[in-house]
């Protein structure tokens, strides 16, 4: 047996990386195709979520685009969520704010 203790002896790496592009093409697919229903909010979290972690830590520039890279792949769908809370419930809280007046 040839594989050193915690390394994956099928799938490997490639696997991995490729399960993690998948996913993030899939929030961006779902946050391109809600546009009109809260996807916005999913776009402008991703670019939120890249932005504010490039500037984190990191020893060289590619490290940091990873955690910038994490940081999108955290921010897209808690956009998402954020779109479409206000898309489908603020005109019910804003209805019954006019509603008192």
């Amino acid at each position: 047996m040839n594989s050193r203790a915690g390394e994956a002896i099928v799938g490997g790496e490639g696997l991995k990386w490729g399960l993690n592009f998948a996913a993030f093409a899939g929030m961006v697919a779902l946050s391109v195709i809600l546009f009109n229903v809260g996807g916005a909010g999913g776009l402008i979290g991703g670019a939120i979520g890249f932005v504010l972690r490039l500037g984190g830590r990191g020893l060289d520039m590619s490290e940091r685009l990873g955690n910038a890279y994490a940081g999108a792949l955290m921010g897209l769908p808690i956009g998402l969520l954020g779109g479409a809370l206000y898309h489908y419930i603020w005109p019910q809280i804003d209805a019954a704010i006019q509603s008192t007046r």
